[in-house]
């Protein structure tokens, strides 16, 4: 049984394989080579580490300036007496941790965050890269 069914599918795709117009031609043996103007993991990791520092060494001071001068010690708004729904709101969260062993306070949402914009520019010069290897002008004059 086994036998017959075989030569009958052999058979069959003998049939299918005259019977269609196409002609197959023999697969290409070269192998194609990506020219990337930069390594990917080059690219993302550098973006990264040159936005976290960035955001680090310029935007943070920049920002803890701004807020001195704005609000000032002491003048963070009117505080209510008691414990009310806000006064909670105004609590750290307790998953996040708001210690951070950086001399600046440059903590864990602040890392992701620039981490993540890091990325974007990293994956932004890599697609901008493609485009130029295919010949296709990113930003035309």
């Amino acid at each position: 049984m086994a036998l017959s069914s075989k030569a009958n599918i052999q058979q069959f795709s003998r049939q299918a394989t005259q019977s269609r117009a196409v002609v197959s031609r023999p697969a290409s043996r070269q192998a194609v080579k990506t020219n990337a103007l930069i390594a990917a993991p080059v690219a993302i990791g550098g973006s990264t580490a040159a936005l976290l520092a960035l955001g680090r060494f310029v935007f943070l001071p920049y920002q803890r300036r701004r807020t001195d001068m704005e609000v000032g010690p002491g003048r963070l708004g009117p505080k209510t007496t008691g414990d009310t729904f806000f006064d909670r709101l105004q609590k750290p969260a307790s998953f996040v941790e708001t210690k951070s062993k950086d001399p600046s306070g440059f903590g864990l949402i602040d890392v992701l965050g620039w981490g993540a914009l890091g990325h974007v520019f990293g994956y932004f010069l890599l697609a901008c890269s493609s485009l130029q290897d295919a010949g296709i002008e990113p930003f035309p004059r």
